[in-house]
């Protein structure tokens, strides 16, 4: 056995790790959205002009009637009817409504790439005459191996230090531009809830001028009472003009029954 010498063996290592942070934030928005259509159609000029002055005369005395502008005007669900007293026509508007909701979705992004470049050395003994196995070749082996796995674990902890403070820094970041991607998020969401809202609204309208259509007897409903009252009392005021006294009106299931005997 000689005397034991040693080798040393210097190994490196660079290591490329990418990270990334995102930061998703979501917008919602809502609007209201309305849709009508009308119909106008002839009333009053069909009329016999004393049974219209007498319609006009019980659309004034019904409290659920309202004056505006030479117009009566009443609100029923879904809808508005106008009689105009000047040129005696009827105007029926059906409304209908609803809310469209939209949500949107705005993703930041950040991200890097860390390079990082460690060395480091080991050495290990050895035998000109190979003792114990322990040759030049051997202890060369060894030291690399242990000298590379030594330069890895240093670049993989330098990388892992220095990500971190990348990843902090872009976290960081990210949430200085918190506010901005908020109202990013905002806008984009109101826009398309402007947009939907767009689409609906002419959704709204046919539909209402479906219903306008299907429902105009429902509609006239309301003037139709009050035709029912103006005939009542026109023919109660005929009667009494013409000197009777017994006259029986009753009203009762939507039927309207005037009785009376006039001589001829």
């Amino acid at each position: 056995m000689c005397n034991p010498r040693r080798v040393r063996v210097r190994a490196s290592s660079r290591l490329t790790r990418m990270w990334q942070e995102e930061l998703r934030r979501t917008g919602r928005a809502s609007a209201e959205v309305a849709g009508q259509a009308t119909l106008r159609e002839e009333f009053g000029t069909l009329l016999g002009a004393p049974a219209r002055r007498a319609f006009e005369d019980a659309l004034g005395a019904d409290t659920r009637w309202t004056w505006q502008d030479g117009t009566y005007r009443l609100e029923v669900d879904g809808g508005t009817i106008v009689y105009d007293l000047e040129d005696g026509w009827i105007e029926m508007t059906a409304r209908l409504s609803d809310v469209v909701t939209a949500e949107a979705e705005v993703t930041r992004t950040l991200g890097g790439t860390v390079e990082v470049n460690a060395s480091a050395e080991h050495s290990e003994r050895y035998f000109d005459d190979s003792w114990a196995g322990l040759s030049k070749s051997v202890a060369e082996r060894t030291a690399r191996a242990q000298a590379q796995a030594q330069a890895d674990r240093e670049a993989a902890e330098q990388a892992a230090r220095q990500e971190e403070r990348e990843r902090l820094a872009g976290q960081r970041r990210l949430a200085g531009q918190r506010d901005e991607i908020d109202a990013e998020a905002r806008a984009e969401a109101e826009r398309r809830a402007a947009a939907e809202a767009e689409r609906r609204r002419e959704e709204l309208d046919r539909d209402a001028e479906a219903q306008l259509r299907e429902a105009r007897t429902g509609f006239l409903r309301p003037v139709h009472e009050v035709l029912a009252v103006a005939y009542r009392d026109a023919i109660v005021e005929y009667a009494r003009a013409r000197g009777v006294q017994e006259i029986q009106v009753d009203e009762s299931d939507g039927t309207l029954n005037i009785q009376f005997e006039m001589e001829a």
